[in-house]
């Protein structure tokens, strides 16, 4: 396989397949999105991943720098997402740090340039929005 895994879970996001992206993942994966939401396990991750990618119609993910060291992956990346109300939020920057182990994603950590100030601190139940758009947190 020529892909990294961060290209493999890229390919199912963007076809938004929760199935094909949970079969990357290590039975004890760890999920930490944009908006500071976690999940451990796959059934917390599949539960995650699902809520994220109800929401949107589509999402591109463009990789822009990848590094790799050991067993982590490192990925700079432009993701565009269509909401279901057809809103398209565009070239949003992305790193990804992906650690992958002989059984697939151990730890999928998922960082931002849109968060809010730290003075402006939502809750952990509240929607990370810029403007008054809801911002994607993958």
């Amino acid at each position: 396989m020529s892909e990294s895994p961060v290209e493999r879970l890229f390919g199912a996001l963007d076809r938004l397949d929760v199935r094909a992206a949970m079969d990357l993942m290590a039975p004890d994966c760890k999920l930490l999105t944009v908006d500071g939401r976690r999940a451990e396990g796959t059934i917390a991750v599949r539960a995650l991943l699902t809520d994220f990618l109800a929401t949107l119609h589509s999402t591109t993910h463009r990789i822009t720098g990848q590094w790799h060291q050991d067993d982590v992956w490192i990925a700079e990346v432009e993701a565009s997402y269509e909401l279901m109300d057809r809103l398209r939020i565009t070239a949003l920057p992305r790193a990804f740090v992906v650690r992958h182990g002989p059984d697939g994603v151990t730890d999928l950590r998922v960082y931002g340039a849109h968060e809010q100030p730290l003075a402006e601190h939502p809750t952990s139940d509240e929607e990370l929005r810029i403007d008054g758009r809801w911002i994607p947190p993958l």
